[in-house]
């Protein structure tokens, strides 16, 4: 169990370690020279902990407003929250949770034998975020003991089948959709969204329209030109974001959740944060990216034909930040207008908005949907996003059997694809008598 315990806990679920071995064969195998694998190894690895540091200080400045909102309103219902789903996970698992390494394991094995297989399998992406890759075991194992009446060995195996098949085709849907937005940039997506990405990649150009407008073009007359400049439009459009999403605090609740602060300073910081960490994300992305294309074709021509890595869904981000920031938006009306929805029609659920599915889904599918569509395709299918993440997540809630859970990730493929595979085997498990 200590080398089970070394592989999941210490290398396969750090992705910068990960990444930084990768990127050091491909240098090797290129024979590029010394100096060149150790600089660019470091290089690549830093730049993935840019982006996944600037990824998680969204959520760190996001999470305790929505906290306190939910407090404040008195809602109370399922969290569309991936941190929700891995707490209520464990809690349902108990002592089956440490089964979670060998579903883990058993995954990642999958998807390189379908990568190495691709010319029959035509896979190419290979899952290399371990914190969402620990999230997928956990769920998955969970759904299947939830489901299906079966011996523990058979959970653990069938479970980490589901989960690698799933990480070898859901990146390699994405690969192109990602390749075309990134302009090359080598790798694919690894995360929660992969199949939305591919789906709203092929939905976003028949929503275009016949003028489209890119959102980093926008040329925007008199003082709103401000809003030309990336840096600052993210700044500004998330403190008139955060201002109205905390109105129900009011300002002594917002003085608070600012530790004293006083409220105007506290929203201003805010918005200013959320640039911050964009700069920050298209920083690590620009390391990451450039030393990716140049190391992988060296795993790719000697070990692993046409391989390609697939990583956090933020390196998206800053391809395009006025889409993102305005795919957050629209992804977060959907929300709320479902939210409405189930409230008027009387819902034994109601779902609460979590910052993840919200910026880390309507955020990365709105520059795609920029690259496609423009504009127009931004705002339709990050509406659309948070309708379907929202009433997708009821849907998956039925699954689990749990009813002390506080929610479920809400990101499209947990919400869409993954209770469609549940009820399909659903259906063939009641053939043997099999689901519970």
């Amino acid at each position: 169990m200590s080398v089970v315990s070394f592989l999941v806990n210490d290398l396969l679920t750090t992705p910068t370690i990960l990444i930084g071995l990768l990127i050091l064969l491909g240098y090797i195998l290129q024979k590029a020279g010394i100096v060149k694998a150790i600089t660019g190894t470091i290089s690549a690895m830093v730049g993935l902990q840019l982006i996944i540091f600037g990824g998680s200080q969204f959520s760190a400045v996001f999470k305790p407003i929505t906290t306190a909102v939910c407090e404040a309103t008195g809602i109370q219902g399922y969290i569309m929250d991936s941190y929700a789903m891995k707490a209520a996970s464990q809690e349902a698992l108990g002592d089956a949770f440490g089964w979670m390494a060998y579903v883990f394991l058993i995954a990642f094995a999958v998807n390189i034998i379908f990568v190495m297989l691709g010319k029959y399998t035509k896979v190419k992406g290979v899952f290399l975020t371990g914190n969402a890759g620990t999230a997928h075991s956990q769920a998955m194992l969970w759904l299947i003991m939830a489901n299906f009446a079966l011996p523990s060995m058979a959970a653990i195996v069938i479970s980490g089948i589901l989960v690698g098949i799933y990480w070898a085709y859901s990146t390699t849907l994405a690969a192109g959709v990602v390749d075309e937005v990134t302009d090359g940039g080598g790798f694919t997506v690894g995360h929660n969204q992969q199949i939305g990405i591919w789906f709203f990649g092929r939905l976003a150009p028949k929503l275009a329209g016949k003028k489209s407008i890119d959102c980093e073009d926008m040329n925007l007359p008199g003082w709103l030109a401000v809003f030309n400049n990336n840096v600052t439009s993210v700044a500004l459009l998330m403190f008139v974001f955060v201002s109205l999403f905390c109105i129900p605090l009011g300002i002594d609740g917002i003085t608070e959740l600012s530790g004293g602060t006083h409220w105007i300073i506290y929203l201003i910081m805010v918005g200013i944060q959320f640039s911050m960490y964009m700069v920050i994300l298209l920083q690590g992305v620009r390391m990451l990216c450039s030393e990716l294309t140049a190391s992988f074709q060296g795993i790719q021509q000697k070990l692993v034909p046409n391989a390609i890595p697939a990583i956090d869904v933020a390196a998206l981000l800053p391809f395009s930040p006025n889409a993102a920031t305005i795919g957050f938006l629209f992804c977060t009306l959907g929300t709320v207008f479902s939210m409405a929805i189930l409230l008027v029609t009387g819902s034994s659920m109601m779902m609460l908005p979590g910052f993840t599915p919200l910026f880390f889904s309507g955020g990365p599918i709105g520059v795609v949907a920029n690259k496609k569509g423009g504009l127009r395709a931004v705002i339709i299918c990050c509406f659309l996003l948070g309708v379907i993440q929202t009433f997708g997540t009821c849907w998956a809630i039925t699954q689990i059997h749990f009813p002390s859970a506080t929610g479920w990730s809400g990101m499209f493929d947990l919400s869409t694809v993954w209770p469609a595979v549940i009820q399909v085997l659903r259906f063939i498990g009641g053939l043997f008598g099999i689901t519970v």
